[in-house]
């Protein structure tokens, strides 16, 4: 096994790999049943010594192990004056985000998770990102993977040494920028600038939770996903977010249309101001979009006025019926409507299939009537 020296001062025993990713490992600790060790590999990146010992004094939350993040707890060296990774808290009986905000992969780990419990967890990340800008940090790279979600909805982020710390000394500001991204939730400024070019704004994190709060309430479907309407290929969806191609406004700048299934109006009032705020009027002015703390209210007050029908699906209340038990109508329907089609199509098929024989059977006839009079005239 391998040991390593905490800051402390202390030797932390690795056990077994719980996880591994291409820049760090995450390891038990023997002999303890609250916190895990991250092991950076091959190696930390720059300044890391001088930024994980910022974080690490500056929590957000008031300590160290508040809820909702996976913070530094101390750091771990080899050889007594390498940085090896740091401690962090456990986390256990979660699951990623990815596996709550698509529906088959929810329906397998957490079948209990109704359209209740999807507000709440986009509620409760809109909470830890609040947060954490009011301590000054930005998270930078939010995605559904460094998001975990437990039973009751509780979230809570990981990955946090890659947060963007600012740090105060000798009254100046030293910036420790994030330098990991995903495109999928990067906001259209940073996929123009590059992911690892320059300091973020808490504008790029509210972006990010905008995308992740409609991919939970909306099927897992990303906002920028469309029915394209012109010839010739789709463009990417980096490109259709840099030119501000959301579909799901009054006139998109680009041939787009929303997604089959995919209706903004099933969304709390509340909930669709903000999502134009956020993909539309923060397009070309980030200060625009939603902070933290209101998609927090927002999800809040949505969350209070959803109502359920008499088959138990949860559908905001501003509704008049229940948007599921109409789809499941059109599907009966149209599943009727194939059987017709289906009985009609035989049918015809079968009088098809006896007019061929017939057709047939005339045509033999006429070919053996013909060959025996040419047999009879030349006998």
């Amino acid at each position: 096994m391998t040991t390593l020296r905490s800051s402390s001062g202390t030797q932390v025993v690795l056990g077994r790999v719980l996880k591994g990713g291409g820049e760090a490992l995450i390891y038990e600790v023997v002999g303890r049943r609250d916190v895990v060790a991250k092991v950076f590999r091959p190696a930390y990146r720059a300044a890391y010594p001088q930024k994980l010992q910022w974080m690490i004094a500056h929590p957000p939350l008031g300590g160290k192990r508040a809820p909702g993040l996976a913070w530094p707890m101390e750091t771990l060296f080899v050889n007594g004056t390498t940085l090896a990774g740091y401690v962090m808290p456990r986390v256990d009986d979660a699951v990623e985000l990815l596996d709550v905000l698509n529906p088959r992969r929810r329906a397998q780990v957490a079948p209990g998770f109704d359209l209740r419990y999807l507000h709440r967890t986009a509620r409760n990340l809109a909470a830890v990102m609040e947060a954490v800008h009011a301590a000054g940090y930005v998270i930078g790279d939010v995605n559904e993977r460094n998001v975990l979600v437990g039973r009751t909805a509780e979230v809570t982020l990981v990955d946090t040494d890659s947060f963007q710390v600012c740090e105060v000394r000798n009254g100046r500001r030293l910036v420790y920028p994030c330098p990991v991204g995903r495109l999928e939730y990067s906001a259209p400024e940073r996929l123009r600038a590059g992911t690892g070019s320059g300091a973020r704004s808490a504008c790029e994190d509210t972006y990010s939770l905008g995308v992740l709060t409609f991919q939970l309430l909306m099927g897992g479907s990303h906002p920028f996903r469309a029915r394209w309407g012109a010839p010739g290929d789709v463009p990417e969806l980096g490109t259709r977010v840099m030119s501000g191609c959301f579909p799901h406004q009054a006139r998109p700048p680009c041939p787009a249309s929303p997604p089959a299934g995919v209706e903004l109006q099933r969304l709390h009032p509340r909930l669709q101001a903000l999502v134009q705020r956020c993909f539309v009027d923060g397009h070309h002015n980030p200060e625009r979009r939603p902070a933290a703390a209101e998609w927090r209210a927002a999800l809040e007050e949505a969350e209070r006025a959803l109502a359920c029908c008499r088959r138990g699906h949860w559908y905001s209340g501003h509704l008049t019926r229940c948007p599921e038990c109409a789809v499941g109508r059109r599907r009966a329907t149209v599943a009727r409507s194939g059987g017709v089609l289906e009985n009609r199509l035989e049918t015809v098929l079968a009088r098809v299939s006896d007019a061929w024989a017939l057709a047939a059977f005339v045509s033999a006839t006429v070919v053996a009537v013909l060959l025996l009079t040419v047999y009879m005239g030349v006998q």
